[in-house]
């Protein structure tokens, strides 16, 4: 397979199906953990989806943390090593750790409303709004490494824009729309395409959760959902239709927390926030202070 050119392709040009299929019976056998479905990612040889069925904040954070413990050691087993690293090959499209919400009241999604458009409830709308509204601070939690900036990138199927959409994968938050009607009311969610692997999930869920329901009780407006790739957009048609962009590097994220903290405050001591972004702020001067190996590509002969 070359760059970019691994996604779904059948056995025997995917090799990994035995030990996905390994995952999954370990996964569900022995943790609990359903998986709705896993392939081959579109990254080269190698690169695996595993979806994790939906379920409460706290146990969806705990079968993530499970679930890389169990992947490490199978591919252990089968002679190989399993990173969760957001962008571990130059080149090639990274790994994402795609976070899907729905909220419930008496057994009922409340993001689901019928006949609206894309059967998304004001609710939901308000709550797409606060995850935008505060996208830019999101990143310094839910991509808490400066490797995570190499995934969110223009041309690797990572999301780099702030808006929403039906079904544009160039957009930070999208409303996946695969089923339709009452039937499948449970479905209906927000997907922050935003975060890695790399990121702790208690923290990202939460924050998410927070981000969201600050839209809901400032009844943040999302505007109109982007139905166009954002990726071919000009920086004009971009500023007209109101489209952000996310931070371009740690240090940028952790200046976006800083300044907006306040919608973490219900879940987050200051302690917490204030620690964050210590840790991350000593990863960044660490990465900063060290000559890149494509440095000296570039520059050992100036």
């Amino acid at each position: 397979m070359g760059l970019q050119e691994g996604y779904y392709p059948s056995t025997p040009s995917d090799t990994l199906t035995p030990f996905r299929n390994e995952c999954v019976n370990v996964l569900s056998e022995n943790f609990g953990i359903l998986c709705d479905n896993h392939h081959h990612e579109v990254a080269t040889a190698g690169q695996c989806e595993i979806d994790i069925k939906y379920d409460y904040l706290t146990n969806s954070a705990d079968a993530t943390q499970s679930y890389k413990f169990v992947i490490r050691n199978i591919a252990k087993r089968f002679g190989k090593i399993a990173t969760m690293m957001p962008k571990p090959i130059s080149m090639d499209s990274g790994s994402g750790m795609h976070t899907n919400v729905s909220l419930w009241k008496d057994d009922e999604n409340v993001f689901f409303e019928e006949g609206q458009d894309g059967e998304l409830s004001q609710v939901g709308r308000y709550f797409c709004g606060g995850i935008l509204d505060h996208a830019n601070a999101l990143c310094a939690i839910s991509n808490p490494t400066t490797n995570s900036y190499h995934r969110l990138v223009p041309g690797y199927e990572a999301p780099v824009y702030v808006a929403w959409s039906g079904s544009n994968r160039s957009a930070i938050v999208r409303i996946p729309r695969h089923f339709e009607g009452r039937d499948y009311a449970h479905l209906k969610r927000l997907e922050f395409r935003a975060p890695d692997p790399s990121a702790n999930p208690y923290l990202v869920f939460s924050s998410v959760l927070a981000a969201g329901i600050d839209g809901v009780k400032k009844k943040t407006d999302p505007g109109d959902q982007v139905k166009e790739d954002i990726f071919k957009m000009t920086k004009e048609e971009r500023r007209k239709h109101g489209i952000g962009v996310l931070p371009a590097s740690l240090g940028e994220a952790l200046l976006e927390l800083e300044s907006d903290r306040i919608f973490l405050k219900p879940i987050f001591k200051d302690e917490v926030i204030d620690k964050i972004i210590e840790l991350e702020r000593k990863d960044q001067r660490d990465i900063a202070v060290r000559p890149h190996p494509h440095e000296f590509y570039l520059y050992f002969d100036v």
